[in-house]
């Protein structure tokens, strides 16, 4: 009769759904582990769960003893701090907020509705984890070539983030190739389960470790995110959500799930380095530097062994001495039977007496570590002080220098905007309206929809290389007119002013609108009228006084002929 009662259960049928699903996706992960626990193993020792039991005995042992040299390790770990400083840097606006109609965006309600949405959403993330996430987010991507971090509303910081890490999530897409499915498979010890769940919706497992106190023992847990593919809309409850979550114990076929909700937006952003076809799970940095990484630990032994048999060369000695106490310290001393009679071959000697060449190790030790670095983008990231030319370079070879490295992390960082950054803010934005937490839209507006364009640090850096164009071009006009100013007739610089302020980010309320430029135009020709005007006047007065100083005989001067001939 329960067995009747769970059938007709929907959570129940969802969770035993769910659970044959998360096999599946498994099936189609493992082609990819054993390349993300290579990349734990030498690289990311403290990243990557593979197993999902309970293995509190073992989170704090010290990870990564066989790593001899960390040169990817930091190469990593300085990737990450470059994307979160260029992408989403704490310190600075990195993205501003339009509208899709252009005529909008000038509307002056609109700009200042805008204006005060971005100032909010600036302060939500600042306020709560999202830079904390956002920080293993990007070591994920560079470590492993795909990061997860899971986005739920949250009523002390108004959004949440989750991150995960390599080998505790599974994902899918859809035929767009979208990510839109979501599994984590992580622990949770039987005080958070209860907290959050509820006694009642507990297993009897969790129930008796909570009646026994045992509060810190942890159980498997799943948090399957994915499409309702029974979306009612309108109708209450998860059913009427585009999206849903479904919390449930592993393992615990005989129960219902610990919760099922639902989402109005994807909760979840799983952003990739770089995706091949198809392919659910990226390729990352990290990847491609692994076969000179195992290599370079090769090297890193073989020097080390090198130097170890120079310092402590094997020794060899005479077989009476099998049995004799040995000292080989710095001034030990040793009694060697038998010395006087064996003359200078006898006692302890090196097997061999050779001083091994290691510069040809440690010239190969240093090749494999400037590939690593070159692979990881470091190069990139510390280009000005890794130069190596004599001459001092000027800050405009610099810039043009950057610029062209950058343009290699173009394809990364549109795909970052699209797969994590939009929805980021989407989601939070709709948490936020939906909560009352933005003023209301103006009336204009209506339902348009909403756009975001970048200003962080790389994206003004993509778009600076475009302003190179626009400079020569003015250069090229401007020695022209030296010749014939006619040239300047050619030249918008009206348009060219704004393009090149929008291709370097400037904020809109440090360049005059068109509107504004015109107005300032002409106050500026009414005051040179006015001024004009009044010059012709001071000359006229001028010229009255030396004509009304001019003496020409019966007793007039010379304004009053003029003026009496004038009559």
């Amino acid at each position: 009769m329960a067995g009747a009662t769970q059938q007709n259960d929907p959570a129940y049928v969802l969770r035993d759904q769910t659970d044959r699903r998360l096999i599946l996706m498994r099936n189609v992960r493992n082609t990819w582990r054993q390349t993300w626990r290579e990349i734990s193993h030498f690289i990311l020792p403290t990243r990557g769960r593979y197993f999902n039991v309970p293995n509190q005995s073992s989170r704090g042992r010290v990870k990564g003893p066989q790593i001899v040299d960390r040169t990817a390790t930091i190469g990593v770990a300085n990737l990450a701090a470059f994307l979160m400083a260029g992408i989403s840097s704490p310190a600075r606006d990195w993205f501003r907020m339009e509208t899709s109609n252009d005529e909008l965006n000038e509307d002056p309600d609109v700009k200042a509705w805008l204006a005060v949405c971005q100032q909010r959403l600036m302060r939500v993330f600042a306020t709560g984890n999202f830079y904390s996430a956002m920080a293993q987010l990007y070591e994920e991507i560079a470590g492993f070539g795909t990061g997860a971090t899971i986005i739920l509303q949250d009523f002390e910081d108004v959004v949440r983030f989750y991150p995960l890490t390599a080998g505790e999530f599974c994902v899918a897409q859809n035929a767009r190739g979208e990510i839109d499915t979501l599994f984590r498979e992580y622990v949770q010890n039987a005080d958070q389960l209860v907290r959050r769940f509820g006694y009642e919706n507990c297993s009897p497992t969790i129930q008796q470790l909570w009646d026994n106190n045992q509060l810190t023992l942890e159980v498997p847990v799943v948090h399957a995110i994915m499409p309702n593919t029974q979306h009612m809309p309108g109708a209450l409850g998860w059913q009427g959500q585009p999206y849903i979550g479904i919390y449930y114990e592993y393992g615990r076929r005989d129960r219902s799930a610990l919760l099922v909700e639902g989402y109005p937006k994807k909760p979840f952003i799983a952003p990739r380095w770089h995706a091949v076809s198809n392919d659910p799970y990226g390729h990352g940095p990290a990847e491609d530097a692994l076969p000179d990484v195992k290599s370079l630990q090769v090297a890193q032994l073989r020097l080390a062994e090198a130097v170890d048999k120079y310092v402590r060369p094997p020794m060899m000695a005479d077989a009476s001495m099998q049995n004799t106490l040995v000292s080989l310290l710095p001034s030990g001393l040793n009694y060697v039977p038998g010395l006087n009679q064996v003359g200078a071959g006898g006692g302890l000697r090196p097997v061999y007496q050779t001083t091994p060449s290691i510069e040809p190790l440690q010239e190969r030790v240093v090749a494999f570590q400037q590939q690593i670095q070159k692979t990881l983008k470091n190069d990139l990231i510390l280009m000005v002080s890794q130069m190596d030319q004599a001459q001092p370079v000027t800050a405009a070879e610099i810039n043009v220098r950057q610029q062209e490295k950058l343009l290699a992390l173009g394809p990364v960082l549109e795909r970052f905007h699209n797969e994590a950054l939009d929805p980021i803010i989407g989601t939070t934005f709709d948490i936020m309206e939906r909560g009352g937490l933005l003023p209301p839209r103006p009336q204009a507006m209506g339902r348009t929809g909403l756009r975001i364009s970048y200003i962080s640090v790389l994206a003004q850096a993509q778009r600076a290389t475009e302003t190179t164009g626009l400079e020569q071009f003015t250069k090229f006009c401007a020695g022209l007119a030296s010749v014939d100013q006619g040239v300047l007739d050619n030249l918008q610089l009206d348009f060219t002013v704004q393009e090149y302020a929008d291709l370097l980010g400037i904020d809109p309320r440090n360049v005059a609108t068109p509107e504004q430029v015109a107005q300032l135009r002409q106050q500026r020709a009414y005051q040179q009228q006015q001024q004009a005007a009044a010059e012709q006047a001071q000359q006229l007065a001028a010229g009255a006084k030396n004509l009304s100083d001019a003496d020409v005989g019966g007793g007039m001067n010379a304004l009053q002929a003029i003026t009496s001939g004038i009559g």
